[in-house]
């Protein structure tokens, strides 16, 4: 995945979005264990794995993410529980080469799943920096790994957003 500084505007002259303390905590959450498996390189056989780790830092694909798709925090919660989901049903192993598109699967998913307007795919394609076939492949990929099953239970929702509420930067 190549990040394009142009799409959906110039960052150049403009602050980063400033990011909640929810949304810090989730990127924090996905950075730390994405670093935990810093070792693992490109997997051909992994849907959402690039040759190269993206050049963005994920506090910042967060806050592009924020500021360009205008998203529910509790659409933020869903994409890490997806997220969570699909690596554990699926084996995959999140780290620097696959994170940012896992994220961008789970976001499409949960975006049409939790909110009642949103924008088209090729908007998020722009906002990903990624063409609009790779998002749409893997908007396909997160489905299929999610076993076509979006629902989340209030009982696991709650969950996380205490644990992400409450949860502290093993790096602190």
């Amino acid at each position: 995945m190549s990040y394009n500084r142009a799409s959906c505007g110039s960052q150049t002259k403009k602050k980063e979005e400033k990011l909640s303390k929810l949304e810090l905590n989730i990127s924090t959450i996905l950075t730390e264990i994405s670093g935990q498996n810093s070792n693992i390189e490109f997997n051909p056989e992994d849907p959402f794995s690039t040759t190269t780790p993206p050049n963005i830092k994920l506090q910042y694909f967060f806050g592009r993410i924020k500021k360009y798709a205008k998203i529910e925090k509790s659409t933020l919660i869903i994409i890490l529980i997806y997220a969570d989901r699909m690596c554990t049903t699926s084996g995959i192993i999140l780290n620097p080469y696959n994170i940012h598109r896992i994220i961008l699967g789970c976001l499409l998913l949960a975006i049409k799943y939790n909110e009642d307007l949103y924008y088209t795919n090729e908007h998020y394609a722009k906002v990903g920096g990624i063409s609009l076939q790779e998002l749409n492949n893997l908007e396909h990929f997160s489905f299929q790994l999610l076993d076509y099953n979006l629902y989340i239970s209030e009982d696991i929702y709650e969950k996380y957003l205490k644990y992400i509420s409450n949860y502290t930067s093993t790096k602190s």
